[in-house]
């Protein structure tokens, strides 16, 4: 596979991300077992697209000679690619208006939870410890829709997810202070920085789905930044391309937060800073963990064990070094917040193989059962990811994220944003101005450069 068929199939994978986040929105308000099979199968073939576009990037992409059915696939594909660019291009056109979809811009609980520790912050109280759940909603004019609720208290007999009437119900008791609230997710469950990075845009009174997109756009321009100049259209287009991206940030999502500091640690992974850039990562959100033991594969591999382990140190101190002032205040508030997601008896929810069983295309297996596939995918990803290490070194961008399709939390949050990786990951491909001019021979189409004329 060529670099620029590379870049289209990161690109494509998003777009079909795209479609499956829409059903997957769709399902989840009204269920459908081919409405649900059809968002898992569907986010399955983007990950092994995903897969295969980063699969043996380590040597030199072969120049397939450039034949009327290669010219036609490829102009076809591109042609596709402009076409999703145009619409990523939309929802930004869109996005100032985007409440007249959504009338609050507290799309889930983590926008809503990290903007109050904020204010608890600003306050000066203790984020993991002072937190009022009820207080906070309240004052956002939101409810228990926005919630994380749990598997215990009156939830304790509800077998898939609750409805609306008893998330209505329990929440009113609660609020009014009737008994404990052991019902709904309440502190803060990511590390700080996922609150202390928007501090001065909280205390401004801005939007922060603003900056979540502003470091889509950061992440966006690394990315190009990285790239070999005459690759550059061809990536952005892709990267617009990629529709999830942009699409799933502006309709609400915090995970660029983390992914700003990950692509740029990814991206210059061979410079010493990278380990401080993955550190700042890993302490804003706990996905980002997923992504250190390819990562250090990777500087071990290129560095030996000696500088991976120095690396290793300094990404693991910068974390501590972050998370210090509320360790040393509050240690048992802090863990608790940090382990809430694999602590607490969350429901299973998601858009990976859980979803079947909660819409009843399969049974829904317990809790255990999925640890035990998440775990096993994560040992065939280390495997893959150590064996391939040299041929395949930016597969584990993708790789640390597929465990998470078997897990019984898969929510489609975690997969979107998988193409941007995909894409940094090329972008550090050597071989970008032979793929230019292989797209220039196969008549390929980019928005962002002139089109190519026809061979003659």
């Amino acid at each position: 596979m060529t670099l620029l068929w590379r870049i289209a199939g990161a690109s494509i994978a998003g777009a079909v991300l795209y479609y499956a986040g829409i059903v997957n929105s769709m399902v989840i308000y009204e269920p459908s077992r081919a409405g649900a099979a059809a968002v898992v199968v569907a986010i399955g073939a983007a990950l092994v697209l995903l897969f295969l576009s980063v699969h043996r990037t380590g040597g030199n992409d072969a120049d397939l000679p450039v034949t009327r059915g290669r010219r036609v696939v490829m102009r076809g594909a591109w042609l596709f690619i402009c076409v999703m660019a145009l619409v990523s291009l939309a929802w930004i056109w869109t996005a100032p208006r985007q409440r007249e979809f959504d009338w609050t811009p507290y799309h889930n609980d983590a926008i809503v939870l990290n903007e109050c520790a904020a204010r608890v912050l600003l306050a000066g109280g203790h984020p993991y410890r002072d937190l009022d759940l009820f207080a906070c909603y309240r004052e956002r004019g939101i409810g228990p829709d926005r919630t994380t609720p749990l598997r215990r208290g009156l939830f304790s007999d509800v077998a898939v997810y609750p409805d609306d009437d008893q998330l209505d119900a329990a929440w009113a008791l609660r609020s009014r202070g009737q008994g404990e609230n052991v019902e709904f997710v309440w502190r803060p469950s990511y590390p700080p920085v996922s609150f202390l990075a928007i501090v001065p845009w909280v205390a401004a009174g801005w939007d922060t789905n603003v900056f979540y997109l502003l470091c889509l756009f950061a992440a966006m321009t690394l990315v190009l930044v990285r790239a070999s100049p005459a690759a550059r259209p061809w990536l952005l287009t892709a990267l617009l391309g990629a529709t999830s991206t942009v699409a799933f940030t502006i309709g609400g999502s915090s995970d660029l937060l983390y992914a700003l500091p990950l692509v740029a640690a990814w991206l210059w992974r061979e410079r010493s800073w990278s380990a401080v850039a993955y550190g700042i990562s890993a302490a804003t959100k706990q996905i980002a963990w997923f992504f250190a033991p390819f990562l250090f594969l990777q500087w071990l591999h290129a560095y030996g064990l000696r500088a991976a382990a120095q690396r290793a140190l300094v990404a693991a101190t910068t974390f501590f070094v972050l998370n210090a002032p509320w360790l040393l205040t509050d240690a048992g508030a802090w863990l608790a917040g940090l382990v809430n997601p694999v602590a607490e008896p969350m429901f299973p929810r998601g858009a990976g193989v859980v979803f079947l069983g909660t819409n009843g295309v399969g049974p829904l297996l317990p809790n255990a059962a999925y640890l035990a596939l998440e775990a096993l995918a994560f040992g065939a990803a280390l495997f893959v990811a150590w064996r391939e290490r040299a041929r395949s070194p930016e597969l584990g961008i993708v790789l640390a994220i597929v465990p998470l399709y078997f897990a019984h939390r898969s929510l489609f949050s975690y997969f979107f944003l998988l193409p941007l990786f995909a894409l940094a990951g090329l972008a550090r491909q050597p071989a970008m101005a032979a793929a230019v001019e292989q797209a220039r021979r196969a008549a390929a189409l980019t928005i962002f450069a002139v089109p190519a004329s026809k061979e003659r």
